[in-house]
């Protein structure tokens, strides 16, 4: 990467002005003031030095699943997980230690291959383990199941230090740990039949390709689903809002908690779908539904 000279001592790369649709699975968003691209622990905290020093605002960024960035961009520092330690994996007994960078679909493959189980309920899962965790991601069951201790690094501080799973306070699509980049996390699994795994992982993506819309630019669900029994999806198509469209945005007719990027889409065109969905709902059924996605 070019433009690397705000930075000079990390390792990594560095440019200016880079269109944030390129890295998003909404394929939506302007452009980053500066995106960075830390190869090590040492170069992210002084990306985050130098942040905290000229105040400037900063957002991490791993897969770019269940992100909605603004037409204008992000003025500010992105930082992408995506290179050397964040994107190692290595196995010591039945516990995978992988850094944060390291996509949801590579660790299901990694395990399978060496006949361990317990990840496959994240099978489909897009973005990377980092995301994962800070909002306890999950189709069936949740990452925080598997999950033993995280390493992190205070984004004030620059201090790292690890977290058992015991002391983080989880809960539906969150997690306490917005203080903290996720640098590494440590899962322990257990031993199965590689074949028995292969064939829970196609299950799950059947399922999917059944229910959701995959292959459309999406940043999965938008909203969180509210408490009680009825979910977010079912509150949206009750009120007649499949289908709906704003410029290139469309609520999915296949599952009514997307919203697709059917051509073009522009941030100001989901943001009116959500708003949209939230007018509706709270009208005819007395709920508030709480965006899952972050905005920026």
């Amino acid at each position: 990467m070019k433009n690397k000279c705000l930075f000079p001592s990390i390792k990594g790369g560095v440019l200016f002005n880079e269109p944030l649709w390129r890295h998003t699975t909404f394929r939506i968003g302007g452009p980053a003031s500066v995106w960075t691209e830390p190869a090590d622990w040492d170069s992210l905290r002084e990306i985050l030095r130098f942040a905290a020093e000229k105040r400037k605002k900063t957002v991490v960024l791993g897969g770019g699943s269940n992100v909605l960035f603004a037409d204008s961009g992000f003025r500010g520092i992105v930082i992408h997980l995506c290179r050397g330690d964040f994107k190692k994996m290595r196995f010591s007994r039945r516990e995978i230690i992988s850094g944060a960078g390291v996509a949801l679909s590579s660790l299901i493959n990694a395990c399978r291959r060496k006949g361990l189980t317990g990840l496959e309920g994240m099978t489909g899962v897009p973005g990377s383990l980092g995301g994962a965790i800070f909002m306890n991601a999950g189709y069936c069951g949740s990452v925080s199941d598997v999950l033993k201790r995280v390493t992190v690094m205070d984004k004030k501080s620059g201090r790292i230090f690890c977290i058992n799973q015991k002391n983080i306070k989880f809960g539906y699509r969150h997690s306490n740990l917005g203080r903290y980049i996720i640098l590494e996390a440590v899962m322990r699994l257990e031993r199965g039949n590689i074949k028995d795994i292969e064939s829970c992982v196609k299950n799950y993506i059947r399922l999917k390709r059944e229910k959701q819309p995959l292959g459309c630019p999406s940043a999965g669900c938008v909203f969180k689903n509210p408490e009680g029994d009825i979910a977010a999806a079912e509150y949206i198509e009750n009120a007649g809002l499949k289908g709906k469209k704003a410029g290139g945005a469309e609520i999915s007719k296949k599952h009514a908690n997307f919203i697709i990027n059917s051509g073009n889409a522009k941030a100001k065109d989901v943001l009116r779908l959500i708003a949209l969905v939230k007018r509706r709902v709270r009208k005819l059924y007395k709920v508030n539904l709480a965006p899952e996605i972050a905005i920026f």
